[in-house]
């Protein structure tokens, strides 16, 4: 979940004073910065080293290049490299200073990460438990990648980076979440930096639902390259969610709690506008809010979908990528507005009988004091809520008997 803003485009330019040479007072053209982190803000990962490489040929001391340079290699993976780049950067602009710190952060969390690699993916992580999750993650990615690609219309050629992350604090660190925002809103995956970042189910009290939320992220990912970053926050996580249990043949994506809080809101009338979902919904204020979110615009692409088929977003990401404004691409190719399109999905929706569970809230993420401790019943003593940790401790049990219905209406 997560997106950089063409904005920042326009700051770096003017920052090319601050920080523009190293030994020398020559000053890298303001387009050349520009076009340079166009690319890299594209994930065009290839033609932005292509460009930086020519341009350190002409400007071998420039600080604007290097710090280009060092953008590219973190999104290749190359943390390390980047970090020793940087370290030719001078000055003490905030943008300098924040991505300094994000890189050598990411350096120290990874250094001891081993790695492995499918077909088309590249998996690091922490020697130990966390080994095990790659064999599942293959089978979900690759299967992904055929799935999603046959209906996105893309495969990327490059292998794509998937990091698993131990703890939440570890997470944090590489991330623009604070703890506070990962555990309000029970965001444990990331799609940033041209690549997946995931917390390991294995440091939650209960886990969670990885395997789908890998395949979310992967949508992103595929959203991300084939518009060429230029999709609207509401729509990538519109389609991530809608689309994200397709790699299973499964097309359920409305889940009860969502369901729940949906009906809810338009009961209330209080939805999330579309723009108070940005820059990210692991920001919005409570759990409720966020699932409130994605009930709201994954309804949206199951509205878009019916009426113009799975197809029409292979569409809507080609004209992104040709910079085309968004409104003018949504009028064209729906043949409405975005003020009607939300008017005829709430007609939509609302004729979808929702149903609400009373009392249904989002369960929230627990994480793990200690993930390595051998305590049989620390997993349980870790849920504050009595009547919870009694109810899963009974859910487990039906649960290890096979009594598979009987253990959902306990965790429910």
């Amino acid at each position: 979940m997560k997106y950089i803003l063409r904005v920042i485009n326009i700051c770096l330019v003017v920052l090319t004073l601050v920080f523009s040479s190293i030994t020398s007072a020559i000053e890298l053209p303001p387009k050349d910065v520009y076009a340079g982190h166009t690319l890299i803000d594209d994930w065009d990962v290839e033609a932005a080293e292509q460009f930086t490489d020519s341009l350190l040929k002409k400007h071998p001391k420039s600080g604007d290049v290097y710090f280009l340079k060092a953008r590219v290699e973190f999104l290749k993976g190359h943390h390390e490299l980047a970090a020793k780049i940087l370290n030719q950067v001078t000055g003490n602009h905030s943008e300098v200073r924040e991505f300094k710190s994000l890189v050598n952060n990411t350096f120290e969390e990874t250094k001891l990460f081993i790695s492995s690699e499918s077909e088309h993916f590249i998996y690091r992580y922490k020697k130990g438990p966390d080994e095990i999750l790659v064999h599942y993650a293959t089978e979900v990615l690759e299967k992904s990648y055929k799935v999603l690609g046959e209906i996105f219309n893309y495969y990327p050629k490059e292998k794509v980076l998937v990091e698993f992350y131990p703890d939440r604090e570890s997470f944090s660190r590489i991330s623009p979440l604070t703890l506070d925002n990962i555990t309000t809103s029970g965001t444990v995956a990331l799609c940033k930096y041209n690549r997946i970042m995931m917390i390991s189910p294995g440091s939650l009290v209960r886990g969670y639902n990885w395997m789908d939320t890998l395949s979310h992220e992967y949508s992103h990912y595929i959203l991300t390259k084939k518009s060429r970053n230029n999709l609207p926050l509401w729509m990538h996580e519109g389609i991530a969610k809608y689309f994200e249990t397709r790699w299973r043949n499964n097309d359920i994506y409305l889940t009860p709690i969502m369901e729940t809080m949906l009906a809810g809101g338009l009961k209330k009338n209080y939805l999330i506008a579309l723009e108070d979902m940005m820059p990210s919904l692991a920001k919005l204020k409570t759990a409720e809010d966020v699932q409130l979110a994605y009930a709201e615009v994954s309804t949206m692409i199951e509205y878009l979908t019916q009426a113009h088929g799975d197809k029409v977003i292979s569409t809507l990401l080609e004209r992104l990528a040709k910079k085309e404004p968004f409104d003018l691409v949504m009028s064209d190719t729906l043949g409405m507005s975005l003020a009607i399109f939300q008017k005829k999905w709430k007609h939509f929706v609302k004729q979808k009988k929702l149903k609400t569970i009373p009392g249904l809230k989002p369960p929230g993420v627990h994480f793990k004091v200690d993930r390595m401790s051998e305590e049989s019943n620390k997993e349980y003593r870790e849920i504050d809520d009595q009547k919870s940790r009694d109810l899963t401790f009974l859910g487990d049990i039906l649960q290890s008997r096979s009594f598979h219905k009987a253990a959902l209406i306990e965790y429910q």
